[in-house]
């Protein structure tokens, strides 16, 4: 075996792992959604949720998160509760949370 042919092999493992990697950090739409689900279940029970699949750029803070934008229902004292929040697909962090009227 040449030198050669071994180490492109070795660089060739190492770009697959790194991709693989970078691939395997990031969330998926419904991973985000049971984070932010088990958010809102540590202050009551959740009636419903939702969460887009498709993932835009927000900017906070002065700073560009991509992520998942979301929403849950769920009932305090008998009356409705929406939310819309924004999850960050690399860190898990609810990045924005919105309560709608």
């Amino acid at each position: 075996m040449k030198y050669t042919q071994l180490i492109t092999g070795i660089a060739v493992g190492f770009a697959s792992a790194y991709l693989y990697q970078k691939k395997k950090s990031s969330l998926s739409s419904m991973e985000a959604l049971h984070i932010a689900k088990q958010a809102f279940k540590r202050n009551g029970p959740i009636n419903g949720s939702w969460i887009q699949t498709t993932t835009k750029v927000i900017n906070r803070y002065g700073l560009a998160f991509e992520g998942y934008s979301g929403g849950i229902t769920r009932s305090v004292n008998g009356n409705q509760e929406q939310y819309e929040f924004f999850i960050d697909k690399s860190s898990g962090n609810i990045i924005d949370l919105v309560k709608i009227d």
